[in-house]
């Protein structure tokens, strides 16, 4: 009786994956043959050529919007430390620090020379993080594509224990994390917290290396397999 209730919840759950998994790859790779077409890529590879000399990154956006997995290939190409405020916020085993703990430690991330910060949080910290930063990259992805990764993470986590917060072993829990209130913060992110954020960035992104990613397929050809920085 367990093993048809298993299977009950779970086989629609791996179907609805392998769909949205799968039409995510094919249209990764859908980019990647179109980008290497077109005449404008080289100045998409100037774009990501001066990443590689920055020292203090910011990535930005909607949940969903694929920042953390740009993050930590930025990471593994420029050597920088990677930070993730969802970590700093959510302690060992995904208990939510204080706000006084997750000052102090963002306040004390900010004061080092060299890291890429990935997160939101707009109501801490925000403008100092922008200041801080040499590169600002903000994920700008329609509404559809933030809900349809914020899904296909959450059914990684809960399926498969995989993409799961710092602290938290993947034999030990299986996750579901997609909440009411989270479906909306995410549906109404353009409408209500991009333009509470816009301003500053632009403002800030006037004086930094500011790139803007309209999809987070537009990031495909960096976070290629086979892709190197070069001197």
């Amino acid at each position: 009786m367990d093993s048809v209730k298993y299977v009950i919840v779970f086989l629609p759950l791996c179907l609805l994956y392998l769909l949205l998994k799968g039409g995510s790859l094919v249209v990764g790779l859908l980019y990647r043959l179109i980008y290497s077409m077109l005449p404008l890529h080289a100045g998409q590879d100037n774009e990501f050529r001066a990443v590689q000399h920055a020292k203090r990154i910011i990535v930005i956006g909607s949940p969903g919007s694929g920042k953390t997995f740009l993050a930590k290939r930025l990471s593994m190409w420029t050597q920088l430390p990677y930070i993730s405020l969802d970590d700093l916020y959510w302690g060992p085993e995904w208990k939510r620090s204080t706000d006084e703990q997750f000052l102090k430690q963002l306040g004390e991330v900010l004061q080092r020379e060299e890291w890429i910060i990935e997160g939101n949080f707009h109501e801490r910290y925000f403008t100092e993080r922008l200041q801080r930063a040499d590169t600002i990259i903000v994920m700008d992805v329609s509404t559809i594509e933030a809900i349809t990764g914020v899904i296909t993470r959450s059914l990684n986590r809960f399926l498969f224990s995989r993409e799961l917060p710092k602290g938290i072993k993947e034999e030990a829990v299986r996750i579901w994390d997609i909440s009411p209130r989270f479906v909306r913060f995410v549906l109404c992110f353009r409408r209500r917290i991009r333009p509470k954020i816009w301003p500053l960035i632009m403002q800030y992104g006037n004086q930094r290396n500011l790139i803007i990613l309209k999809s987070k397929y537009r990031s495909c050809p960096w976070t290629a397999p086979d892709r190197r920085l070069s001197p």
